[in-house]
């Protein structure tokens, strides 16, 4: 999916978290039926089963069998509820595994490698995303979060890790939705993304690889995914 193709979704999912946000549509509420949501924000019904699917993995929606598509609530079993997209080629663990030993070693690589214009565009990014947290926009928070990692397995120097990473972008950021359902933990990637930053400004490749793979483990942890350090 191209940029253009793919930010008919992306405009989709900020409009109907937004009308979310508003009380427009309720928790426990069913949502339109495709076809009348369809026309109500004119789009297509592709576009708009692409949205739903991103809502339901960051838990603003839920769907029920023989009931349909609804606001998710907070309880234990909305909050639990996770739904996987991309299981028939990839298990979610597996790819926080490919995630920690991969991104790990690229951080180390793009700490020896980044020039000041990279790491400040780092601290630009850092920064933005702090917003998009505190204003509770799950889209673009993901989609910030996406960016810093995608940017830093550029920074590698290592091609085919950049390439892969690009090439599985959407499986990638659905790694990076599946935490938001922890409402309560919205801050911790913030948090962790400043420790790796700090590590790459000092130009600590260890600390750098530390802080990591720290944060891919407590994401996979966030989504409910015990992660065992594989190095030990």
């Amino acid at each position: 999916m191209d940029d253009s193709t793919a930010a008919v979704p992306r405009t989709t999912v900020s409009r109907i978290q937004e009308m979310i946000r508003r009380g427009e549509l309720r928790k426990g509420e069913l949502l339109p039926s495709q076809r009348v949501l369809a026309e109500q924000l004119k789009v297509s019904r592709s576009s708009l089963r692409e949205a739903l699917s991103i809502l339901e993995t960051i838990g603003l929606l839920r769907t029920e069998p023989r009931r349909g598509t609804l606001v998710a609530d907070d309880s234990a079993a909305g909050i639990e509820a996770r739904r996987w997209r991309f299981q028939r080629q990839f298990s979610a663990p597996e790819v926080y595994q490919f995630r920690f030993v991969v991104e790990g070693y690229a951080v180390r690589l793009a700490t020896l490698r980044a020039a000041g214009d990279d790491l400040a565009w780092l601290r630009g990014n850092l920064e933005t995303f702090k917003q998009a947290v505190r204003d509770e926009d799950l889209v673009a928070s993901s989609r910030l979060d996406h960016e810093f990692h995608r940017r830093i397995m550029q920074l590698s120097g290592n091609r085919m890790f950049a390439a892969v990473h690009g090439t599985y972008g959407a499986v990638m950021l659905e790694s990076q939705r599946l935490p938001l359902r922890r409402r309560e933990q919205l801050w911790e990637p913030v948090t962790e993304h400043e420790n790796v930053l700090r590590a790459m400004e000092q130009r600590d490749p260890d600390g750098a690889l530390y802080f990591m793979h720290f944060h891919i483990a407590r994401a996979a942890g966030r989504s409910g995914i015990a992660l065992a350090d594989p190095l030990g």
